[in-house]
């Protein structure tokens, strides 16, 4: 066949999003993790004063204070995400059922 179709493209459904949001981030990552990379390899002292000055910084905030803040935040948002999410599948999975109706 040439590829073009009739039949109208079906939507990305939840899944398929996630994964090219993940695909898009990974990618990003690994962008910005050569990039760090280049920098250090061009000017290390400066990587090393940074180094220092963010090892400082974390030695003197209270990790296990915002940590625990974390977490809370986390478990009180776990529930509403959930239940959005399968809101979201079962929208999927009603229009994929219209749609195989309407063939």
């Amino acid at each position: 066949m040439n590829g073009t179709s009739n039949q109208p493209e079906l939507p990305l459904s939840l899944e398929e999003g996630l994964n090219v949001l993940l695909a898009k981030t990974k990618q990003n990552v690994r962008d910005r993790y050569q990039q760090c990379r280049h920098q250090i390899r061009k000017s290390p002292a400066t990587a090393v004063v940074a180094a220092v000055a963010a090892g400082y910084l974390l030695h003197r905030l209270p990790v296990r204070a915002i940590l625990l803040t974390q977490v809370r935040v986390i478990s009180a948002l776990t529930p509403p995400t959930l239940l959005l999410f399968g809101a979201a599948k079962l929208i999927d999975f009603l229009q994929r059922q219209a749609m195989v109706k309407q063939q």
